[in-house]
């Protein structure tokens, strides 16, 4: 954060700059770089480090974890132009810092990988033939400081033992040359200033340090100086002052006065003034202001207050006075910091404290009027345990205890009794289970009573925790803390029984046992497991001395210094834990403060303000985000503001600081999940075919299954696009609840129009919007099913399946009124529970004769329980319509086909003649349950029952009917009515149930409606292969046969509601699918709708069928090139494999990619998702294998993700595999051995021939 200073004498200072200006500057000298022979020439300076292969480190490139890398030559033992690769080293007693021509000092990386990061470092430096390297440790690696060249040469911190692996392939040596300077001046020429290495300059001080002797700028004249004579001891360039008498020998020199400064330090508002004064009024003052207390601004003259600017967090200001003859005076120091005035106040207090009411020392009073007085303690809590009250085993947590226990009357009197403007007492409970249950304990505040361990549901270790969690929800307003989890007291079962409901009413998580110590492993479990719960440090005090035993604190963010207050903000997490009992914590993150909880974001931006009045220095603030560090800043000052940007999409973040005194304090969370879980869970309408211009009605339901209300400011209902209804404030939708509202609306015209509806409200504050669509087609309706439901019986409650088969034909069901049905309307009639009468008779007979079609069902004679012959009354409808078909007084039984009793008949035998039989096959059986026979007279049978059906006289009033009884019949009236008589309901649902998949065939029962009602089945797509799929049209039906390549059977090796399809001509991705036990290899049968999802093919699933029957088959794909295997368009939803050596490992919110390069130079993407683990042992351990340089092969299925980009999908991490190199020597990479035999056969040959023309010419001679 820039610090700002205000003050005045700006304008003389650069008019003295001005001036200074135009006095002649010496010649530059020139600057060039030689080489250094051996570590005791190694000192600090500025050098250039240069590889064998004239390669050298250039500037750090922190987020790729790489230095750059930069081209230099040496020239003999110099160099001259540094091309940017310029480094500075500071030589220590345990190694070599090194900083880059940026001033950015380089180390390691911590987790035992390779590169480099930021980061103050000694490393320790080698010099072995001739050249240096340098060493260090990432986490408990050994590395060393190499090229690499999968990071074009580019530098970092590479593991040992796999530069040991790639012998020669990573190089690690360099020659040093050092930064030299060489005068060359103009000869005769005099430089003023210019001073001798080595010799005191005393024209010429250093900025941030005391510079006694310099006068105010503005005041000198430059031009009446002698510029050629320095003035020891009397540094005042330009002074016009007479130097000053020498003291005589045995004089006392006299020194200046000491500078006052007011405020004397501490903490002052932006634009507060500070004034310097001094004894001596002519003498002069000089300041100077760091925001470190290191580097210092150059000293100025002063000459009006000083104020700084809001931000400014900590200053540092030192002041001398010089008086006329006198030595400069002594440096007077001071420290202010700044007061920040944050939208919540801070209060420093202890919730977790015990007293003779339980297991403690002294009483409840004693305790409560100890703590009030004890310094920086703004809040007390005593929580005793409960099991200890008197009458304890009657106390409930809802109802009033204090006519119940004097122990618990006193605690609370004792805690109001200390209550004022500055101070709050609070006594709550402790819930205290023994630990050989190990359940833990779990302070409560805020409720009318307690509960204890020894009541009956709360006893039993299955179910107490649980038990326990269900009362805290009985309580609003409730606040409870889980108390020091350790391996004595129990850890809360790990955590478990996690629920928004329970996750609303325990909110604060103790990370410190009685000691003060913070641990923050059980916080980050409690988190890890969904709990949203704020740190604290209480001393759970046994031996009194309440509030003052240590100095831990825990720390609470309040509106005011009240109880209710305190509790408000105890239930929203503002709170943080501390070991330093006023160390001042202020985080937010994206503008939300500790505790809050926000949707998901990539972006991550911290603010947080820190001040401790009584140490030196903050210390070590980390992010600790999903459990581990993701960034560190050291603050060297009592007060701070931070602003740190941090990587976006963890689940959660809180702050851990470490001061130089080892105090370790630990914030609340900021989390970005969201309560994402609300929504409209339904949108539904009353009606399957709604008629245009006739009223329907809308229900829409919201669901909130978040702790917090959903506070619904609107829905809107839009019907194609516009807006048709609205409603204002229609309520709220509570925590853990829903809330539902009724449209009524009437369409006004036809087709198929989406209605959709819009939910606008807040959650915490935070704006929220919700939709669902619902299709419907709108159309006059030409005909009904009207069902008589005048004479009981109707069965109206069994026809939800022939009304939605029915509304595919756009024919509705509906109850029979007292006017006649249309001609096109089909008139059901099912057994009646009493006569018909004449009128009723006579509108069914006219129906008929206009031609209108009726269905009669009948019942078994065994349900004729009441003297009313079923039979015989539907018979007298059949008369007066002129029918010669009639039901049987009987019961249709069959004791060998049936669907579990002898009067529910089942049977495959149809009349291939009928119109509505004809396409039946023998699969689709026919069911009638309770019914009886069929005389079809002169009408026609549609089905019979088998060999073995008969009708039996079960109510001893008739007769029994032969063999092959007939089921169901029709005949066509002489008027051109049809009626089709039935002995049982043959409509109901059990008779007419769904098919599992397409290849089902319907029953016989569904096959007549869908005929009587003309309804054609839509024949299933062809086969295709999965190729022709992938290339034909989106948004069409296709039917395709694969293998899975990805299965269900290994939570750990499994896709969520996804699998993997793949033939000889492609692959494609499989959802919704969410059938556990699929191994991969299944062979699977699709029918399905081509999607495009994030670029992605996707076959969305309508039926599939699982081939169980036959073989498993694995592909085993090849090895190929990094840029066939990222060819989505050639290869998407294919299983592929790749190798190459990794050059980047990245974590993300969604898992682990790697990014390998090929002998190509092409790259490709490997990821491996969250939950993603090792088929053989079920963890995830390539951290340990894949790391930057190593060659890696990989197996995944080539996707697309979130960006866009293309990446392997991993399945199990034994299919991410280390490939060891093959060892080569530096000396073969230098020359390569290609050929050398060749050229040692040639030298033979030609020194042979050589001898043998010799040999010849001397027998020729």
């Amino acid at each position: 954060m820039l610090r700002k200073l205000v003050a005045g004498g700006l304008l003389s200072v650069m008019l003295a700059a001005a001036l200074f200006s135009l006095f002649r500057l010496p010649v530059e000298a020139e600057t060039v770089y030689r080489e250094i022979t051996g570590t005791e020439e190694l000192t600090d300076g500025r050098y250039v480090l240069i590889t064998p292969q004239d390669i050298a480190p250039g500037t750090l490139a922190e987020e790729e974890g790489v230095i750059s890398a930069v081209a230099l030559t040496a020239v003999g033992d110099t160099v001259t132009d540094t091309a940017g690769g310029e480094w500075d080293l500071t030589v220590t007693e345990n190694g070599v810092i090194l900083r880059d021509a940026h001033g950015v000092s380089v180390a390691p990386m911590e987790d035992g990988a390779s590169g480099i990061t930021a980061g103050a470092y000694e490393w320790q430096v080698s010099w072995e033939d001739g050249c240096f390297s340098f060493h260090g440790f990432s986490g408990e690696e050994p590395v060393t400081l190499v090229s690499d060249p999968d990071l074009e040469n580019g530098f970092c911190a590479h593991p040992d033992a796999e530069i040991a692996e790639a012998e020669g392939y990573y190089l690690g040596i360099f020659t040093l040359y050092r930064c030299t300077e060489v005068q060359d001046d103009e000869p005769g020429q005099d430089n003023p200033g210019q001073n001798d290495p080595g010799q005191d300059n005393p024209g010429q001080d250093e900025p941030g340090q005391d510079n006694p002797g310099q006068d105010a700028p503005g005041q000198d004249n430059p031009g009446q100086d002698n510029p050629g004579q320095d003035n020891p001891g009397q540094d005042e360039r330009g002074q016009d002052d007479p130097k000053p008498e020498e003291p005589k020998p045995g004089e006392a020199v006299k020194t200046s006065p000491k500078v006052m400064v007011s405020p004397e330090g501490g903490e002052i508002g932006a634009g507060e003034e500070i004034t310097l004064t001094c004894e001596e009024e002519s003498a002069k003052i000089y300041f100077a202001v760091s925001a470190d207390g290191v580097n210092y601004q150059p000293d100025m003259p002063y000459t009006a207050p000083i104020f700084f600017e809001k931000g400014f967090a900590a200053a540092y200001l030192k002041a001398y006075s010089k008086a006329e003859g006198c030595e400069p005076g002594e440096v007077t120091q001071a420290v202010f910091t700044e007061k920040f005035t944050p939208d919540w106040n801070v209060y420093f207090g202890q919730l977790h404290a015990h007293t003779n009411l339980s297991d403690g020392t002294g009483s409840v009073e004693e305790a409560f009027v100890y703590a009030s007085k004890v310094e920086n303690l703004d809040f007390f809590a005593v929580t005793d345990h409960s099991d200890s009250f008197d009458n304890a085993d009657a106390g409930e947590i809802a109802k009033d205890g204090a006519g119940i226990s004097t122990g618990w009357a006193a605690g609370k009197q004792a805690a109001t009794s200390v209550t004022n403007g500055n101070f709050v007492g609070m006594f709550g409970f402790e819930m205290t289970w023994p630990e050989d249950k190990q359940l833990g304990h779990i302070s409560t505040f805020n409720t009318p009573g307690w509960q204890t361990r020894d009541q009956e549901d709360f006893e039993n270790v299955p179910t107490a925790l649980e038990n326990y969690y269900k009362a805290l929800t009985t309580v609003p307003g409730s606040v409870s803390q889980f108390n020091h989890p350790d391996i004595i007291h129990g850890d809360f079962e790990r955590f478990d029984h996690y629920s928004p409901q329970y996750d609303a009413v325990i909110s604060l998580l103790e990370v410190a046992g009685e000691d003060g110590v913070v641990d923050c492993a059980y916080y980050d479990l409690a988190l890890d497991k969904g709990w949203h719960v704020a740190p604290t440090n209480n001393q759970n005090n046994h031996n009194g001395q309440w509030g003052d035993a240590s100095r831990a604190r825990t720390v609470i963010l309040a509106e005011t210094l009240t109880e209710e207050a305190l509790y408000d903000a105890m239930k929203d997490r503002r709170v943080y834990a501390t070991q330093d009992s006023d160390l001042t914590v202020y985080y937010m993150l994206n503008g939300a403060v500790m505790g809050s909880i926000l949707p998901k974001s990539e972006e991550a931006e911290i603010t947080v303000f820190l001040s401790d009045p009584t140490d030196e220095a903050i210390g070590n603030v980390e992010v600790v985000a999903d459990g581990r560090t993701v960034l560190t800043e050291q603050v060297g000052t009592p007060a701070q503001m931070l602003e740190l940007p941090v990587s976006g999409g963890y689940n959660y973040y809180y702050l851990r600081i470490t001061q130089p005194d080892g105090d370790v304090a630990v914030t609340a969370p900021v989390w970005m999940d969201g309560y994402d879980d609300i929504g409209i869970g339904s949108f539904t309408s009353d009606t399957l075919t709604p008629v245009r211009d006739e009223e329907i009605k809308l229900t829409v339901t919201l669901y909130n299954d978040e702790p917090v209300d959903f506070l619904v400011e609107s829905l809107k209902l839009y019907a194609g696009g516009k807006e048709v209804c609205a409603v204002s404030d229609p309520g709220t939708a509570a925590g853990m609840g829903t809330l539902s509202h009724t449209f009524s609306y009437a369409h006004p015209e036809l087709g198929v129009t989406e209605l959709r509806v819009v939910a606008t409200g807040s959650v915490n504050g935070e704006k929220r919007t919700y939709e669902k669509t619902l299709s419907l087609s709108f159309h006059v309706p030409e005909q009904h099913i009207v069902v008589d439901d005048s004479h009981g019986k109707s069965g109206l409650e069994q026809l939800n399946r022939l009304a939605a088969i029915a509304a595919q034909a756009k024919i509705t069901v509906k109850p029979f009124s007292e006017k006649n049905p249309k001609n096109g309307d089909i008139l059901l009639i099912t057994a009646p529970a009493e006569p018909f009468d004449e009128a009723f008779v006579e509108k069914v007979r006219s129906f008929a004769e206009n031609g209108g079609t009726v269905i009669l069902c009948g019942q078994a004679d065994i349900g004729d329980l009441s003297g009313l012959h079923t039979s015989g009354e539907l018979n007298r409808l059949l008369e007066a319509m002129g029918a010669t078909v009639r039901l049987n007084d009987d019961t249709a039984w069959d004791e060998e086909n049936n669907s579990g009793t002898p009067d529910a008949v089942s049977s495959d035998v149809f009349n291939p003649d009928g119109d509505l039989t004809k396409s039946l096959k023998p699969e689709q059986t026919y069911t009638q349950r309770a019914g009886c026979t069929v005389n079809p007279g002169k009408g026609t049978w549609l089905v019979k029952g088998r060999s073995t059906t008969h009708g039996v006289d079960a109510d001893g009033d008739g007769q029994d009917t032969g063999e092959n009884a007939v089921l169901l019949a029709c005949e066509e009236l002489a008027d051109g009515g049809n009626v089709y008589v039935s002995g049982g309901l043959f409509l109901e649902d059990s008779a007419m149930k769904e098919p599992d998949n397409v290849w089902k065939s319907v029953s016989g029962n569904q096959g007549i409606v869908e005929a009587l009602l003309k309804i054609e089945r839509a024949a299933y797509p062809e086969l295709v292969t999965i190729g022709e799929m992938r290339s034909g049209k989106a948004g069409e039906i296709y039917h395709i046969r694969g293998w899975a390549t990805s299965g269900t059977s290994r939570p750990g090796n499994s896709f969520s509601d996804t699998i993997y399809l793949q033939d000889d001509t492609g692959g494609v991705e499989l959802e919704p699918f969410t059938e556990d036990g699929i191994e991969v290899g299944t062979p699977i049968e699709v029918v399905g709708r081509k999607e495009i999802s994030s670029g992605n093919v996707v076959l969305k699933i309508i039926d599939y069928d699982k081939k169980l029957d036959e073989p498993l088959y694995n592909y085993t794909p090849e090895t190929t090139s990094n840029k066939d295997a990222m060819d989505y368009e050639a290869n998407g939803g294919r299983l592929m494999q790749v190798e190459g050596r990794v050059t980047d490992v990245t974590y993300s919110v969604d898992g682990k990619g790697i990014i390998l390069k090929d002998g190509n130079g092409d790259f490709a993407e490997i990821l491996i998702e969250n939950g993603i683990v090792s088929g053989a042992d079920g963890v995830n351990d390539l951290a340990s294998r894949v790391k930057k340089g190593r060659t890696v092969r990989a197996i995944g299925i080539l996707h697309l993700d979130g960006n866009g980009t293309p990446v392997l999908r991993v399945r199990n991490c034994d299919e991410v595999v280390y490939v060891p190199p093959v060892p080569v020597s530096l000396s073969s990479r230098r020359n390569p051995r290609t050929g050398d035999l060749i050229w040692i056969a040639v030298g033979v040959m030609v020194l042979s021939g050589i001898a043998l023309a010799v040999l010849l010419r001397k027998k020729k001679r």
